[in-house]
């Protein structure tokens, strides 16, 4: 179950502070429609996030376990400093006339790829018995962790101290980081 769990903690953590997760609210403020933001963000994330954990999982035939431990501390280590990296508000689709459901799953799905989350489930990806889970469990998490955007909408930066939030983010990933880098080497 750590296939499943480990990447579900990681992508909501991931989420937080971010800007998919500010690109969530601006979603849900542009089109009052949480729903079908919701159901886009989760078939957007499961396109990223499958793709990120199979890619993962064919770096498993190649290296060897503790490379594979390494790939992980490098997602985890690449999310810290993506962290402390600031960011302008993604384009919610402004322009686009295709509706809140398309809107939400075309815009989601490019600014998800390459994400800091994409790197973390590969990282898994490479060190689980089964893509799958990795793959559901860090979907579900991505959609766990946009989904208090949704709902709150613009109240929800006014509540969030996002530079706040996305330090601590960042030293937590630093800290998860390091204590995987130095696991991979045998020195705990």
């Amino acid at each position: 179950m750590d296939a499943f769990f480990l990447p579900l903690v990681a992508a909501a953590v991931a989420e937080w502070g971010d800007k998919t997760q500010i690109l969530a609210m601006l979603l849900a403020t542009r089109f009052a429609k949480p729903v079908s933001i919701l159901l886009a963000i989760a078939a957007a994330a499961a396109i990223n996030m499958s793709l990120a954990a199979f890619g993962g999982s064919l770096l498993t035939q190649m290296i060897a376990p503790d490379a594979a431990l390494l790939f992980l501390a490098l997602g985890f280590l690449f999310a810290a400093l993506g962290a402390f990296i600031p960011f302008r508000d993604p384009d919610a689709g402004q322009g686009w006339k295709i509706g809140a459901l398309a809107t939400s799953f075309t815009a989601f799905l490019a600014v998800e790829f390459g994400d800091k989350t994409q790197f973390i489930t590969a990282g898994f990806g490479a060190i689980s018995p089964n893509w799958v889970f990795t793959a559901v469990g860090a979907t579900l998490g991505v959609v766990f962790g946009c989904a208090p955007a949704v709902m709150l909408g613009s109240a929800f930066r006014e509540k969030l101290p996002v530079p706040t939030v996305r330090k601590c983010v960042g030293a937590l990933f630093l800290l998860i980081s390091s204590i995987i880098a130095i696991n991979a080497f045998f020195l705990i």
